[in-house]
């Protein structure tokens, strides 16, 4: 696909040893639906995508890489998520008020698996809405609180920041300065995969 009149890049093309798991392929996220057509790509800013093979890199040195659970989302998507979740901003951002960071390829959803491709402990699954998703939980497992220091740790020194709601949850420190991707201007073979969830 070819990607080279937008600011997007593939993170496969990035780094290839990045695990990419997007979450919203399946059906077990709060819409209880695919969301993603099955060909959708992991997308990001290419600054961002820079950043986070940075953060995989870093990872590798505790035996660990990402897991891509989300990258770049169509604004179609965030709104599906807002419906889904009932209109609810403490979940969902608001898409009418103020675009996802996702939709401006600066965010990305994480998760991590140990180099032999083994899962690694972390404290929740994805769209876990529970006080066990906060970033700043102290989980009661050594091995998940050593995860997600490594975890942070990484992803901070390459130059993205949390969401407090949500461990899995990272962007961009650089998000204000990188705008709002207007699905009408992607590929049309992208356009075709968003429209064909709807």
């Amino acid at each position: 696909m070819d990607l080279t009149k937008t600011q997007l890049v593939d993170l496969k093309s990035i780094d290839r040893t990045m695990v990419i798991a997007l979450q919203y392929k399946e059906s077990h996220n709060i819409a209880k639906r695919p969301l993603y057509h099955a060909n959708f790509p992991a997308l990001l800013h290419r600054n961002t995508a820079l950043r986070l093979k940075n953060a995989n890199q870093q990872l590798r040195k505790n035996n660990l890489r990402l897991v891509i659970w989300d990258a770049f989302r169509p604004h179609e998507t965030q709104l599906a998520l807002w419906d889904a979740c009932g209109h609810d901003d403490r979940y969902v951002a608001n898409p009418h008020r103020n675009p996802s960071l996702h939709s401006h390829g600066c965010a990305v959803d994480v998760s991590l698996m140990h180099l032999d491709g083994s899962p690694a402990a972390v404290p929740t699954g994805f769209d876990d809405f529970s006080a066990r998703a906060a970033s700043d939980f102290v989980h009661p497992d050594p091995a998940v609180q050593n995860n997600m220091r490594y975890l942070k740790e990484a992803m901070w020194a390459a130059g993205f920041g949390t969401l407090p709601q949500e461990w899995w949850h990272f962007m961009d420190k650089d998000y204000k300065t990188l705008p709002f991707i207007d699905s009408s201007k992607l590929p049309p073979a992208l356009q075709t995969m968003i429209q064909s969830t709807r």
